[in-house]
């Protein structure tokens, strides 16, 4: 693998386009653009992914590993076998467009505890070390099978076609609960996009990091200088 080193100006002026990127795609994604929920995924996935070619440029940083990270979800709880989207709500819509939607928490979740991968229970919106982040269970199907973050930004994000990637496509369409299906080699929802959880926890997970992004800035600021 091939990687290139840059100055640290350079790598701080790349995270803030990023950050920037994010929150403006967030923005297109809450305007109804639910396949903005790729373009999300290509831009985490570019943060903090690193694959058999390329090294995210939070590890480029050193910054990965040292950062924490804002958990808006929790894991599913164990002891339930009911499915569970953990970063979304559910919206419900009432007379001739009744029916249920899902939607990202962003801010608007109450300051309850949430479970974590030990058991223990902590405030949402804490921060949590990046691997337990990037690896958790965050949405639990009707069958028990569950998917993490890096599950669902490695299945979404259209720029990489690696094993890891395809496994995670490979996972999600064998959820039939999930409403997602592949046609014709992309992906494509059965229902109506809203109706699964998979884009609405993505922008979920591109609100978290932005968010831890926002509240680390000090941090970030003195491994560059």
């Amino acid at each position: 693998m091939t990687l290139t080193t840059r100055s640290h100006t350079t790598l701080l002026a790349a995270l803030d386009d990023y950050a920037l990127a994010l929150a403006s795609v967030g923005e297109r994604f809450d305007q109804g653009r639910y396949i903005e929920a790729q373009v999300l995924a290509v831009h985490v996935r570019k943060l903090v992914h690193d694959g058999d070619t390329s090294r995210a440029l939070l590890t480029e940083i050193g910054l990965r590993d040292v950062l924490t990270w804002v958990d808006t979800g929790g894991v599913p709880n164990p002891k339930t076998a009911s499915s569970a989207a953990c970063l979304t709500l559910m919206k419900v819509r009432s007379g001739l467009q009744r029916g249920g939607e899902y939607v990202p928490k962003l801010a608007l979740y109450p300051p309850a505890p949430i479970r974590t991968r030990s058991g223990e229970h902590i405030d949402r919106g804490s921060r949590i070390p990046f691997e337990h982040w990037w690896t958790n269970p965050v949405i639990k199907d009707a069958d028990g099978a569950e998917f993490s973050r890096q599950h669902l930004v490695l299945a979404l994000a259209d720029d990489i076609d690696d094993p890891e990637a395809r496994s995670a496509r490979a996972a999600l369409a064998a959820s039939a609960s999930l409403g997602w299906v592949l046609e014709d080699g992309a992906w494509s929802a059965a229902t109506p996009p809203a109706a699964s959880p998979v884009l609405a926890s993505v922008r979920q997970i591109g609100f978290e990091v932005i968010q831890t992004l926002r509240q680390q800035r000090d941090v970030i600021q003195a491994a560059l200088n």
